[in-house]
């Protein structure tokens, strides 16, 4: 019943339009949004906004550090900004918009790793601590949405097929009698309308999870996890039950790899496959693309992304 009623929520206030056939994409150190061609596209490579150039939509420095992006049912851009500061979530004008690239600050408190809009149409964000929620016309803290679980320092958030909230959360000193006993790295489940603790829905270790970063759903229902591990980063995916197979320590969930991975965000795209933000040495980086169904590496995607990549979006609308 939940999730029905979420759905129906979600439906009514996003406008369930063709996915834009184009690839925004935060970079890291150069402070910037940069707009692709996506896969629908017959051209590939830059499109920058109007007053840009290269690739760039929102100019070079509009945020300390972003990461996380999401498109609003108001068909702007948000952009959550780690480093917090006077943008600690950005509002970037859409590309429909007449003024398509203006940066301007949407909440100026706290310190923020990624953003995604509920079926309420309030955006929710994620950094230290519960995942806040943000009223979308005002920019108003409406409340700290999690509550009945402790979260430490959130890397991906994403509403799923059951209108629930998953969060992925890493803590890196588990407290004990005697001071730390380790570090753990988890899928965390909250209802969607309430924000009250459900479960743990892939504890720590659990198909490999040991680090985990954006947390994004697949066409199937599916958990796809950007994972940090220490005998080689990838993609982790579990099945829409969670973690349904057999505990034994032989036993993965790795989906996807590719040589010195270092993948931090997802998004699935218009094509149905699966982009994965990976950042390089430095501050550059690429994006990839893999099939969703048999996580083969397709292409490089973009090979450069200036700054670094993190964040990935598609913009609704009928481009």
């Amino acid at each position: 019943m939940r999730a029905w009623l979420a759905v129906l929520i979600l439906s009514a206030a996003l406008p369930w339009l063709p996915h834009s056939p184009d690839l925004y994409v935060s970079g890291f150190f150069s402070s910037s949004v940069q707009r692709y061609y996506g896969p629908r596209s017959a051209i590939r490579g830059p499109r920058p906004a109007r007053t840009q150039s290269g690739a760039f939509y929102a100019p070079r420095g509009f945020a300390r550090r972003p990461w996380g992006l999401a498109f609003g049912p108001d068909g702007n851009l948000y952009v959550a900004n780690v480093f917090g500061g006077e943008g600690a979530i950005l509002r970037v004008r859409g590309p429909f918009n007449e003024l398509s690239g203006l940066p301007e600050v949407f909440a100026g408190e706290g310190a923020f790793t990624d953003v995604v809009f509920g079926p309420d149409g309030h955006l929710y964000a994620g950094g230290h601590g519960p995942v806040r929620r943000y009223d979308i016309v005002t920019g108003a803290l409406i409340d700290d949405f999690t509550h009945g679980y402790d979260l430490v320092e959130v890397r991906g958030v994403a509403f799923g097929p059951d209108g629930d909230l998953y969060v992925s959360n890493y803590d890196s000193c588990v407290s004990g009698p005697s001071g730390c006993t380790g570090s753990k790295g988890e899928i965390v489940r909250f209802d969607g309308l309430t924000g009250a603790f459900i479960d743990v829905f892939v504890a720590s270790g659990e198909g490999g999870l040991v680090w985990p970063y954006k947390i994004v759903f697949g066409h199937a229902g599916e958990l796809f996890v950007a994972n940090a591990a220490p005998n080689g980063n990838n993609v982790l995916r579990y099945p829409r039950g969670g973690w349904a197979l057999p505990k034994r320590s032989h036993r993965t969930a790795v989906f996807a790899t590719y040589p010195n991975f270092n993948p931090l965000y997802l998004a699935i795209g218009p094509d149905h496959n699966l982009y994965v933000s990976h950042a390089e040495s430095g501050d550059t980086g690429s994006i990839l693309r893999f099939d969703a169904k048999s996580g083969a590496l397709i292409d490089v995607f973009v090979p450069i992304v200036e700054g670094g990549p993190r964040g990935i979006a598609f913009a609704p609308g009928p481009w």
